[in-house]
């Protein structure tokens, strides 16, 4: 697998208002770990989190009798992980079997800020699995937008809906869900545009980023961090190319 060399990042004005609503960093193991790794995780803290609970895997039976209704059982229960949360209710970080999510759900600053939290909940994961291998990396970014119910949503979104000329040109709601692979950087990126109801006269919009690359990398590499560097850097440039000037400025 070759290596990931940055590009320059686009420079782009630092947002006053940002519209986020969370911003996280999910590594995906190649592997899954065994079912007694969970007991050392239930005997971990994590720098920064002050409460937690467990995480269970539940397997599910579907089944569609002929003359009776269908029906969904429970066939096992298995512990999986922990979920750690800080008491303000800013963070949330889950440690499982199959990799590490962190989540900042409110007063993010910068992507520094994301990734050394993100590096440091990993080294500690490392500790108690040892080595490990990676599949798949991934940054997201959901954010909420205000918009106007029933104007031109061109006006906002660069890639809003569409509606054919000869119907009457007026959203209350919709979603749109795209998939964009980025060839050079062997990434794919899913955004998500939703719209429905919220205060009188205004809709709440959702612009959700989600960029993942499937990489083989050992836990330890440098190179899961500098990979997740570029997926940082297309999901920025998704949400600016994604919003107009004018919505723009209201976040300045």
């Amino acid at each position: 697998m070759p290596l990931v060399h940055l590009m320059p990042e686009r420079a782009f004005p630092r947002l006053s208002r940002a519209p986020l609503r969370e911003a996280l960093v999910d590594i995906r193991l190649r592997e899954q770990l065994p079912l007694d790794w969970v007991e050392k995780v239930n005997r971990m803290e994590f720098h920064g989190f002050e409460s937690s609970e467990p995480m269970n895997q539940g397997s599910f039976r579907f089944e569609v009798p002929r003359d009776t209704p269908a029906r969904a059982s429970v066939t096992s229960v298995q512990p999986f992980g922990r979920r750690y949360d800080r008491s303000d209710g800013s963070r949330v970080l889950q440690v499982t079997r199959n990799g590490v999510t962190l989540s900042i759900l409110k007063d993010y600053t910068n992507w520094d800020v994301l990734r050394a939290a993100a590096a440091d909940a990993w080294n500690q994961f490392l500790d108690s699995s040892g080595p490990v291998g990676i599949s798949r990396l991934a940054v997201r970014y959901v954010n909420g937008i205000a918009l106007p119910l029933g104007k031109d949503y061109d006006e906002y979104l660069t890639a809003g809906p569409r509606v054919p000329p000869a119907l009457p040109q007026i959203v209350n709601n919709f979603i749109q869900r795209v998939e964009v692979p980025f060839a050079s950087d062997e990434a794919v990126a899913i955004i998500t545009q939703t719209l429905g109801p919220s205060a009188a006269g205004m809709g709440d919009a959702v612009l959700d980023i989600d960029v993942y690359a499937l990489r083989l990398l050992d836990g330890s590499s440098q190179e899961v961090w500098s990979v997740l560097d570029r997926l940082r850097i297309i999901a920025n440039d998704i949400f600016f190319s994604s919003i107009t000037e004018k919505l723009l400025e209201s976040y300045l």
